[in-house]
């Protein structure tokens, strides 16, 4: 290939714009630019040259310095001005240095000196033609890769927003539409008995069931609405243009439809319902028809509800926050502390032993487990509590004789650390685990987990005593109390509070003991609150009382 051959590759898709004053010139190079570019426009002065650049786009500007109305210097750097990154090539006789210099600062990328010699031109266009080709092709490799980095994050923003199963928005989308501002109206549905269609069918066959289950959602759309899937079997459909009243009746459409139109898989017809919820306004519409599914819920399946802002769930929610952060302060300054209410011996009538009670004592009073427990056990504190009780309660009773008893619950058997930690605090404080009796409800005896067993077992055997709380007060498992071996059961205050003038709370208590005494067990009656309830607990044979009609559980204890 020659070497005008191969110029002509790099420069036959170039544009270029020449100016030239002098019209021999300009026809003798404008003849063998034509043979080169694929389009030349041609100016006869600097100004005309000016002009025809900001008209058009160029690849390369070629241009005569001496020129009449502006020179070439002048016009080049009112061009590099408007595009710094414009090629341009002086073409002059000038050759001294004053010129040359002034082309260089003014940002010249080559020069062609007059006479134009032909192997001259060749080569210092084919040296800017290279550098153009190159910048061409960086440029588009640049956009092609910005083109699929963006077409990349479109994707991933896509995923980002979408919900794997069923391909429809899920509840990042859902965050996002809820933050525009304007009223809204959001609506909850909620597949009733979703686990039994998993049992029934299988987790694989439920998730397709699931998927037809939001393609007929889907089908059944209100114009201008918008479907999420939140999770699990939760859709939750938003509106922007209607009325509560006209979503309460397209609600009522959609649980007909689902009503008489089954979900068609694998030649079966699956049946289901769903509870419906609405929630309208502005702000906090997922909260919102949370708590109205809630609400809802607790009174059946299958229904339809709507938020009202005096419901009492809210109002709730908002009680068990304020008690989670009060929880989580007093966990942390250590303000829950035990108190202490003695435990009698009925036939001594003297102390015996005393239950340590969780307390939260800060800067705006005392506070009892009935104003905390609950939100303890909601965000998962409770075993922090107990771990504090253990400790503290260990350390009072490190200098006594007397024996003390501890509230275990289930959650902190399922955390699995009860075993360890109390031989840990046994040891640290020198105190015999005989002296420690683990207040257990009777639930948890009843239901009979596995694991929970094993830890009360290993504990047994370690020589902490047991005791069953609240006996009587749910479904009383007889034989697991007995295999258990405990050392004391506690019969429930509602029976003992009422034993001295309900016959059925007699009896109950009754039974109770004379089963504890058949299986060598201790009895404790609680609640004991007067005299007459007293005298009630003796005739029975109880061993213990508490209550009080002897002392209210208190921070210090004589002795």
């Amino acid at each position: 290939m020659s070497k005008l051959s191969e110029l002509k590759d790099r420069t036959k898709n170039l544009d270029i714009l020449y100016v030239e004053d002098d019209p021999a010139s300009r026809q003798q190079i404008s003849s063998i630019m034509e043979m080169l570019f694929a389009s030349l426009t041609v100016g006869e002065d600097g100004m005309e040259g000016l002009e025809l650049y900001k008209n058009s786009k160029f690849d390369l500007v070629i241009t005569d310095i001496n020129m009449p109305n502006m020179n070439g210097i002048e016009m080049m750097k009112q061009i590099k001005a408007i595009n710094p990154m414009q090629k341009v090539i002086i073409v002059s006789a000038h050759d001294s240095g004053e010129y040359l210099l002034s082309a260089i600062r003014a940002g010249v990328d080559n020069f062609i000196l007059k006479p134009v010699e032909m192997e001259q031109f060749q080569e210092v266009i084919s040296k800017v033609a290279t550098i153009i080709h190159n910048e061409k092709l960086q440029e588009h490799y640049r956009q092609e890769l910005e083109a699929e980095v963006t077409e990349k994050t479109i994707e991933l923003l896509q995923q980002a927003i979408t919900d794997d199963l069923t391909g429809l928005y899920n509840r990042k989308k859902l965050n996002m539409c809820l933050e525009k501002p304007g009223k809204k109206i959001l609506m909850m549905l909620d597949v009733d008995n979703y686990d039994n269609i998993n049992v029934t069918y299988g987790y694989n066959n439920g998730d397709i069931i699931l998927q037809k289950i939001a393609q007929f959602l889907k089908e059944n759309l209100l114009d201008d609405s918008v479907l999420f899937r939140l999770g699990h079997d939760e859709f939750v459909f938003l509106f922007e243009r209607n009325t509560i009243e006209e979503i309460e009746l397209y609600a009522k459409e959609i649980q007909e439809l689902i009503s008489r139109k089954p979900i068609e898989y694998e030649e079966t017809q699956v049946r289901f319902t769903a509870t419906i919820v609405l929630a309208e306004g502005d702000k906090d519409l997922l909260k919102d028809v949370h708590l109205a599914f809630k609400r809802t819920r607790t009174i059946g399946k299958n229904r339809i509800g709507i938020y009202h802002p005096d419901i009492e769930l809210e109002q709730h929610q908002k009680y068990i926050q304020k008690c989670i952060y009060m929880l989580s302060d007093a966990i942390k300054k250590q303000h829950v502390v035990p108190y202490f209410q003695p435990i009698v011996n009925n036939k001594t009538n003297e102390i015996e032993k005393y239950e340590c009670l969780a307390r939260i004592v800060n800067e705006s009073g005392v506070k009892t487990p009935v104003q905390f427990i609950e939100a303890a056990e909601l965000s998962g504190m409770l075993p922090d509590i107990t771990r504090i009780m253990i400790e503290k309660s260990f350390d009072f009773f490190k200098d006594k004789s007397e024996e003390f008893s501890i509230n275990i619950s289930e959650i902190d058997l399922n955390n699995n650390y009860l075993v360890d930690f109390l031989k840990e605090q046994a040891l640290k404080f020198k105190i015999s685990p005989q002296r420690v009796v683990l207040e257990v409800l009777e639930g948890i005896s009843a239901s009979g987990a596995q694991k929970s067993v094993e830890q009360l077992m290993a504990l047994k055997e370690y020589g902490f005593q047991l005791a069953i709380d609240d006996f009587g007060a749910q479904n009383s498992n007889f034989e697991r109390v007995h295999k258990l071996k405990v050392d004391y059961i506690k019969i429930d205050g509602s029976f003992i509070k009422r034993i001295d003038n309900d016959s059925n709370s007699f009896h109950i208590a009754k039974t109770i003991a004379d089963f504890s005494k058949s299986i060598g067990a201790k009895v404790i009656a609680e609640y004991v609150h007067s005299e007459e309830v007293y005298n009630k607990v003796l005739e029975l044979g109880i061993d213990y009382s508490q209550g009080y009609y002897f002392s209210e559980p208190i921070p210090e204890i004589q002795g």
